[in-house]
């Protein structure tokens, strides 16, 4: 890791979101940001939930890493056989998950 130190300003409510946040998986919270960094930062795959920026993101670190498992997996299995979900299926259940973030937003 390059030890060059970057500062970054945060705001109270956001410094106190990370520090629960950090707290609760027994991280410091320099240790949490750099994880959401480099997670945000990832040259592969897309985000499948909220963004972990976004506040709605309430799962956890080892479901995110559990998410991003089964993501390979599925990959490798596509990757493998061909067989895919239907397109009709996939969006069907894409804009399920947008209206009801959406709603969660109102």
């Amino acid at each position: 890791m390059d030890p060059r130190p970057v500062t970054i300003h945060l705001d109270a409510e956001i410094r106190a979101r990370a520090d629960a946040e950090a707290t609760a998986l027994n991280l410091t919270v320099e240790a949490y940001l750099v994880g959401i960094i480099n997670t945000a930062l990832s040259p592969t795959g897309v985000a499948e939930e909220a963004s972990p920026f976004e506040t709605s993101d309430v799962r956890t670190e080892a479901a995110r890493r559990y998410q991003h498992e089964q993501a390979r997996i599925a990959l490798a299995e596509y990757d493998r056989t061909g067989v895919s979900i239907p397109l009709e299926d996939a969006l069907r259940t894409f804009d399920d998950a947008l209206e009801a973030g959406l709603a969660r937003k109102r």
